[in-house]
C-alpha cells in the first residue's frame, strides 16, 4: 500500500480531483487487502529470492538479541509503533508484514529454538497472526504477549478491527498470554472484561539539556504530525494560532488543501507536504518557541515528548495519561477545549510565559516517569 501511494503521488498532481478521491479512499483500500490475504487458504508457496534474503535479515537481527529473556517485534514501517518500541524495549527486531509460509515457518522454528523466554509484538500486521500460531506449534513453553497501540477509536477501521478480532481469537485458544496498552483506560477495561492486561505508557530517551545546541527562538509554532485525519483537530490547532499576532504556524505534513485553507484565511504559515523522519522533525522544532497538539483521542502520542526533550513545551489535549502525577505541569499544558481556537490561544500564551517553570516541571517529573516506565515494561515481560 506504500508503494501504490508513492506511484499515485507521483503520477497524479497532488490538488487534483482525481487525487483527492483516491486519497480519501486509500483507508478503504487498505481494507480491501486485509480482507483478500486473510480469505487466502494459505500463504503463498512460491519462496522467491526476495523471501529468502528478507527473511534470512530478520534471523540475522534476532540471533543478536536472542540470549536476552525478550524480544520485541516491530513493523519498521510504521514510525509511531516503531518509535514507541524503541523506547520502552531494549531487545527490538525489525519485521514487516510476512506473506509466506516459508517465512513463517524458518521464522517460527528460530525463535521456537532460541533460549528467549517471552516474545513481544509491538501491535499486529499481516502474517503475524499466522506466526504466532506457528512459534506455539512448535515450542509452547514460548511466552507471548501484545502491545497494542490503537484505542477504541480505531474499530472505525475495518482494517484494525479485523487484526484486532484475530488477536482476541487468539488469545482465548491460550496462543497469546497477555496484552499491553498505552492507555490506563483501556488496560482497566480489557481487565475488567477477564483479559490478561498491562499498563505500558510510550516513553522516550532522555536528552541532556546540555547536549542541546542553543538556538534562538522564532515566533514560530509548530502543528505536527496532524495531517488531515479528522481526529487530529488540525484546522483548529491553525485557528488558533492565526489569532496570536505577528506568529507563524509552522505544519508538517501539510497537504494542498491545507495550504489552501491558510492561504483563504490569510494565516502566515511554513509547511512541508509530506512526512519527515523524526530526526529532521527535531531538528526544525527547536527554533519554535511553542508546539501544539490537542487532538481530539489519543492513546500516548509520542510527540508531546519528543518535543519537552527538545526544549520546546507542548499542549497536548485531556485525553492521554501523561504528566498525571505533576498537577502543575498537567495544568499548564492541557488543552480541556481541544474545539475552541480562542481558549487554545489563551494556552498557548500562558505557556509562552511560563515557559522555564514548564520546562522545570517536565525535567522532574521526566526522572520520576522513566522509572515508572521502566517498572512497567519489568511487569509487563516478568508476569
Amino acid at each position: 500500500m506504500r508503494k501504490l501511494k508513492k506511484i499515485i503521488s507521483k503520477i497524479i498532481k497532488p490538488n487534483s480531483f482525481l487525487y483527492r478521491i483516491l486519497k480519501k479512499t486509500y483507508h478503504k483500500l487498505s481494507d480491501i487487502k486485509f480482507i483478500i490475504t486473510s480469505k487466502l487458504k494459505q500463504f503463498y508457496k512460491k519462496v522467491s529470492i526476495k523471501n529468502i534474503k528478507e527473511t534470512n535479515k530478520i534471523i540475522k537481527e534476532f540471533n543478536k538479541v536472542s540470549k536476552n529473556k525478550y524480544v520485541t517485534f516491530y513493523n519498521p514501517t510504521w514510525l509511531g509503533v516503531a518509535n514507541s518500541t524503541k523506547g520502552l524495549f531494549k531487545s527490538n527486531v525489525a519485521m514487516e508484514g510476512l506473506y509466506s509460509s516459508y517465512s513463517i515457518k524458518k521464522l517460527a522454528k528460530v525463535i521456537a529454538k532460541s533460549k528467549v523466554e517471552v516474545i513481544v509484538f509491538s501491535q499486529i500486521c499481516d502474517g503475524w497472526p499466522e506466526l504466532i500460531k506457528e512459534i506455539n506449534k512448535e515450542n509452547k513453553d514460548k511466552k507471548i504477549k501484545v502491545l497494542w497501540h490503537a484505542n477504541n477509536f480505531e474499530v472505525l477501521s475495518t482494517y484494525t478491527w479485523n487484526l484486532n478480532k484475530k488477536v482476541l481469537d487468539l488469545y482465548n485458544k491460550k496462543y497469546i498470554d497477555s496484552f499491553a496498552f498505552v492507555k490506563e483506560t483501556m488496560t482497566k477495561f480489557y481487565n475488567a472484561s477477564g483479559i490478561k492486561s498491562f499498563k505500558l505508557i510510550n516513553n522516550v530517551k532522555s536528552v541532556e539539556e546540555k547536549s542541546l545546541k542553543t538556538q534562538e527562538k522564532e515566533k514560530i509554532i509548530g502543528v505536527y504530525n496532524s495531517h488531515s485525519r479528522e481526529l487530529k483537530n488540525i484546522y483548529t490547532q491553525i485557528l488558533s494560532v492565526s489569532l496570536m499576532d505577528g506568529y507563524t504556524v509552522d505544519i508538517v505534513p501539510s497537504t494542498e488543501e491545507i495550504n489552501s485553507y491558510c492561504e483563504q484565511m490569510n494565516i502566515k504559515y511554513e509547511a512541508v507536504n509530506k512526512f519527515i523522519t523524526t530526526d529532521e522533525l527535531m531538528k526544525r522544532i527547536q527554533k519554535n518557541e511553542i508546539n501544539i497538539y490537542p487532538t481530539f483521542t489519543e492513546c500516548a502520542p509520542m510527540f508531546p515528548l519528543e518535543s519537552f526533550e527538545h526544549g520546546v513545551p507542548c499542549l497536548i489535549g485531556n485525553n492521554n495519561d501523561y504528566f498525571l502525577s505533576s498537577k502543575e505541569l498537567r495544568k499548564y499544558v492541557t488543552v480541556e477545549r481541544e474545539d475552541d481556537p480562542i481558549y487554545i490561544r489563551e494556552k498557548i500564551k500562558e505557556v509562552i510565559k511560563n515557559k522555564d517553570k514548564i520546562m522545570k516541571l517536565y525535567r522532574e517529573w521526566k526522572k520520576e516517569f522513566d522509572k515508572e516506565v521502566e517498572k512497567e515494561v519489568d511487569e509487563f515481560i516478568n508476569n
